[in-house]
């Protein structure tokens, strides 16, 4: 098996040890290749002229790549090459054949709403076989509103220009890995959100001699600066008393911050900071008001790609860090 499977099913597995259903409002699905690394959870399911069972969480998934498709769930569990992947009027269809059996050839009917969510699954094995359908459950109230206290919201949190970001916090939703190609659903549990944070740093030193104050030099784009000011201290034995000039250092970091799990089932707080020495803006003037106009580029020390992207109300949409791909609720 080639490197990135290995590591793509090991990180998979771990991915569906959380048991929680995947409800309709979770994601927007535009095209097939959206669903490349997500996990749907269904809440119930139907068989045709059969019966209907309410499924615990997890109890049946569906866990979509770029070439398979991997079920779990009693009766129709393995793993499903994925021959191809076409949008339909009622969503998409994506088209199988059973890694292990040629001969088994079926699809999975992938229906949506008009808002791009997902309502329901509908599978079949294969030629000989009855669809099976599979229902995506609403959010319960309660949750809904737990969650939306917690989670920003595509187009909620509006940063009108540069200066105004620091300060700010952003909660995300869902994470996607793009080295391994999964989306990872965030719980409130997790508790990841990202900062964005000046810090201010006084240092004082005694000089000899009186100099000018120098004025702060700034480019508009670097965002490290120092303030000086000098208040010289009077000594009465001597006109050559030192003089105490006074620097103000400033410095800005992005943090990740989230609770991460243990081997033994609990949770430990992790925090990633990477310090930031300019943002550059660029702006996509083909884009509307609710699609990512603006993307600023944050220049770090550790020379990682760090991209914020925004909607053209400038509201915050989507937030890039290396490898990771991080969304606001609503996407």
């Amino acid at each position: 098996m080639k490197l990135n499977s290995l590591l793509f099913l090991i990180a998979f597995a771990g991915y569906l040890q959380a048991q929680h259903y995947t409800y309709i409002s979770d994601r927007r699905f535009f095209e097939p290749a959206d669903m490349i690394g997500y996990d749907f959870k269904p809440g119930l399911m139907e068989i045709p002229e059969g019966e209907k069972r309410t499924l615990g969480p997890g109890e049946y998934s569906f866990g979509v790549t770029a070439n398979n498709l991997y079920i779990k769930g009693e009766g129709i569990e393995g793993v499903y090459n994925i021959n191809n992947m076409q949008p339909q009027e009622y969503g998409f269809k994506v088209f199988l054949m059973n890694a292990r059996n040629a001969r088994l050839q079926g699809h999975l009917k992938v229906i949506q709403n008009k808002y791009g969510m997902v309502e329901m699954l509908i599978f079949k094995r294969s030629a000989n076989d009855k669809e099976i359908i599979f229902y995506l459950p609403p959010i319960p109230g309660n949750v809904n509103n737990e969650e939306k206290d917690f989670f920003t919201d595509r187009g909620e949190l509006v940063i009108p220009d540069k200066d105004s970001i620091w300060g700010k916090t952003i909660y995300p939703f869902l994470i996607l890995h793009q080295a391994e190609n999964i989306q990872q659903r965030l719980q409130l549990a997790d508790s990841t959100y990202i900062t964005f944070t000046e810090e201010v740093t006084v240092v004082e030193k005694d000089v000899k001699k009186k100099k000018k104050d120098k004025e702060e030099e700034t480019t508009g784009e670097v965002l490290t600066s120092s303030d000086e000011s000098e208040e010289p201290e009077v000594d009465s034995t001597t006109m050559d008393a030192p003089e105490v000039k006074v620097k103000i250092v400033r410095e800005y970091f992005l943090t990740v911050h989230s609770h991460v799990p243990t081997d033994d089932g609990g949770r430990e707080k992790k925090s990633y900071q990477y310090p930031i020495r300019k943002i550059n803006e660029k702006e996509d003037t083909s884009a509307g008001m609710h699609e990512e106009r603006f993307m600023w580029e944050i220049a770090n020390d550790k020379k990682e790609v760090l991209n914020l992207y925004l909607n053209g109300d400038r509201t915050v949409s989507t937030l890039e860090i290396g490898r990771k791909k991080y969304f606001m609720r609503g996407f």
